[in-house]
């Protein structure tokens, strides 16, 4: 039997690891670029989770856009506030969600509340 072990990193980072533990976490459905009815791909904005931040921190977009986030840290993020909630997401989930409506959304992850981000739609 063939057994793998692996560890949460959290190189040069005085900031506490996550108290919740990798295994276990319920991750969601795959994410990708949604399909429109024409078949082409939906434009969608990327934002990057990295060293404990949003990258970019602010990004506006159009109405009926879809934003996407994607984890590259190693340790457990989410993108919660405003009426967006992803589920907790490991390194290299990814999280899409599709602003309806114009005004100011503001995010953080539960986690590690001091990481902060903001989507901004207008028309």
């Amino acid at each position: 039997m063939f057994f793998v072990a692996g560890c949460v990193e959290n190189e040069g980072s005085d900031e506490p690891e996550p108290s919740i533990p990798l295994e276990g976490v319920d991750k969601g459905g795959a994410v990708g670029a949604e399909e429109t009815s024409s078949g082409a791909k939906s434009d969608i904005a990327n934002v990057e989770i990295r060293n404990y931040t949003y990258i970019p921190q602010n990004i506006t977009v159009k109405i009926g856009q879809t934003v996407m986030w994607t984890n590259n840290d190693t340790v457990l993020h989410d993108v919660v506030g405003s009426g967006i909630e992803s589920d907790y997401l490991q390194k290299g989930e990814k999280f899409i969600y599709t602003f309806e409506e114009e005004g100011t959304y503001p995010y953080i992850c539960s986690v590690h509340p001091w990481m902060e981000g903001e989507v901004t739609v207008g028309a």
